[in-house]
Parts: structure tokens; C-alpha cells; sequence
């Protein structure tokens, strides 16, 4: 079984108001999201931290959630949450700041046959990023404080070539969600 994992645990101090609550003709962007992986037949796992119970009341109610009490510890926090309070064969992680892959990215990655595999689309890795539950004491011992310095010295990261550009929007201001969200 794979869940594919929503990190939404962060502040969003560069943009205007939280990216989680940021609203896409009336709906909440973490709603959408997860609509669009739930309509993809995939389970859905979200990671909370800050204003963790507003996000919550908002929340699609058929997703399960993490709480990552230790959230400004940085993302990879978010990850090792993930492996102590879920259970899964795989996992995808993925940004709530970034417009959803097509499935064909999913299919691509979960097809993958590396415990640990990132997105790789026009000559860049992005997310989402694929990781078994065989790593989990490596997750959960990690030494390195960050996602990508963690992905990047697994020995035997595969980088899976898909076709959806979308996986580089990244919306880190205002403007970039208004540009990749409000299409």
C-alpha cells in the first residue's frame, strides 16, 4: 500500500497568510489538493504543525493526519513524524505549496523500484519524492536536518524521469500562488 503524504506543517512566512489556507474559488488549497490525490484513488496523509488545530477544522475529514509538534525543526521533521506515527509500504511525499503532478508522475514513482526516488523532469529533481518503509530506521536516525541533504546522500537514490513541469512550481510568494493556483 502506498499513502501519499501532504507536508503542511510549516508557517508559510513568505507569503501573506498560511499556503494551507489559502483559498482557490472559496475552497481551501489544501482541499483541493487533496481532492485531486483522493480522485486519483490514492490514501491521503497530511502532516500538520502550525495553528494545528485550525488546520484541522478545515480539513478534509477522509485523510489521515500527523501532528508534528516538532514542526520548526524544519520539513524532514515532518518526514520523520510521518515513519514514527504511520504505517504504509511507501510513501510520496509531496508540497502543499506545489500544483499536484499528474498521475502518471504517482504511477512512475511508485513503479519505482529504489526505496528512495525523487521526480526528475526537465533536467531538475522536484517533488514528490518516494521513500519505503525500509528506510525508516535511516529516517528516524538521520543525522542531517534537511529533506534534500537526506535524499541526496541516500546511496542508492534513483531519479525517476516523468513529463509533468508542474512539479517545479513552486509557490513561495503571493504571486506564485495566485500564478499556479488560481488557473
Amino acid at each position: 500500500m502506498t499513502k501519499v503524504v501532504l507536508l503542511a506543517a510549516g508557517k508559510s512566512t513568505r507569503t501573506s497568510s498560511m499556503k494551507q489556507l489559502y483559498k482557490i474559488d472559496g475552497e481551501y488549497l489544501i482541499n483541493v489538493q487533496i481532492k485531486k490525490l483522493l480522485a486519483y484513488g490514492y490514501e491521503v496523509l497530511v502532516v500538520l504543525g502550525h495553528r494545528y488545530e485550525e488546520v484541522l477544522n478545515i480539513l478534509d475529514t477522509r485523510v489521515e493526519v500527523v501532528h508534528n509538534r516538532e514542526y520548526e525543526r524544519g520539513m524532514f521533521s515532518s518526514v520523520q513524524a510521518v515513519f514514527k506515527e504511520s504505517e504504509a509500504e511507501q510513501f510520496l511525499f509531496c508540497h502543499t505549496d506545489r500544483p499536484i503532478a499528474d498521475k502518471e508522475v504517482y504511477e512512475k514513482m511508485i513503479a519505482s523500484r529504489s526505496d528512495v526516488a525523487v521526480a526528475f523532469c526537465c533536467e531538475q529533481k522536484a517533488p514528490p519524492i518516494k521513500m519505503r518503509s525500509l528506510v525508516k530506521e535511516q529516517i528516524l536516525n538521520a543525522k542531517e536536518n534537511r529533506l534534500d541533504d537526506w535524499v541526496l546522500a541516500f546511496k542508492e537514490l534513483e531519479f525517476v524521469n516523468v513529463n509533468d513541469e508542474k512539479i517545479h512550481h513552486n509557490a513561495n510568494c503571493d504571486r506564485e500562488l495566485d500564478k499556479y493556483f488560481n488557473l
